[in-house]
């Protein structure tokens, strides 16, 4: 399911853009849950206290109180993948607004094209940049963003489980790890040991062939996949270094 926020002053222009884009989710086939907000403020505190990860933000750049140019600064200090989409009514870019990355632009009223030629790029961006994996449980379908997974592990063969970041509850389901291994980023994520894909973002120190974990769990790296995982880390820290 795709979290959607929007931040606008104007209840008419939020409520409208909200029925574009629950249409458009519709015609597509997606899951969409869209939240709406009247100040920058209100947006923050909602992400701040409940947690919540949106994959798309809609923000007016003209509002009572922080503006959507400090509301999205503030939002990047936490979240560098949210794709960030200003609306505004001045055909007016200024150099702070593009401190934050934002993906697109909208200009007052919206149109009903120009908002599905936005939403065919976010999902498409969405897609190709492989941010999201998706699992079910029973008949419950999850979007679980990537860079939120600390480790898969395999239990018993039949079942995974996924170990998420900041305290979130564990995500259990029935898949076989092989299976998810194609659907994970390269080259952030690697297989440790027979049962274990860890995210190498995670990693707080390795001790000859024992991971630890941001979390406080530890790995054993095996045999037959240490040479994959030294060679995996080490071109994980030198992009990191920007080497």
């Amino acid at each position: 399911m795709y979290k959607i926020a929007i931040c606008d002053d104007e209840e008419l222009q939020s409520t409208l853009l909200e029925k574009m884009i629950d249409t458009y989710m519709i015609n597509q086939g997606l899951e969409v849950d869209i939240d709406i907000y009247s100040s920058g403020e209100s947006l923050l505190r909602g992400i701040r206290n409940q947690e919540i990860v949106y994959q798309m933000i809609f923000l007016d750049i003209e509002m009572d109180g922080i503006n959507g140019i400090e509301t999205a600064k503030f939002i990047r200090e936490s979240d560098q993948q949210v794709l960030l989409n200003y609306i505004t009514s001045f055909d007016d870019y200024t150099l702070q607004s593009f401190e934050v990355s934002p993906f697109r632009y909208l200009l007052k009223p919206v149109k009903e094209n120009e908002i599905r030629i936005l939403l065919d790029a976010a999902v498409d961006k969405i897609s190709s940049d492989n941010q999201y994996l998706f699992v079910k449980v029973n008949r419950t379908q999850y979007q679980v963003r990537c860079d939120q997974i600390i480790r898969i592990t395999s239990e018993k063969g039949r079942k995974l489980r996924i170990t998420m970041c900041n305290n979130q509850e564990d995500i259990v389901y029935y898949a076989r790890l092989k299976d998810i291994i194609a659907n994970l980023g390269s080259s952030i994520f690697v297989q440790v040991n027979y049962g274990t894909i860890i995210n190498l973002n995670y990693i707080e120190r390795i001790e000859d062939t024992i991971v630890h974990l941001t979390n406080g769990d530890q790995e054993v790296i095996s045999r037959g996949k240490k040479k994959k995982f030294v060679e995996c880390y080490r071109n994980f820290i030198e992009r990191s270094l920007g080497i």
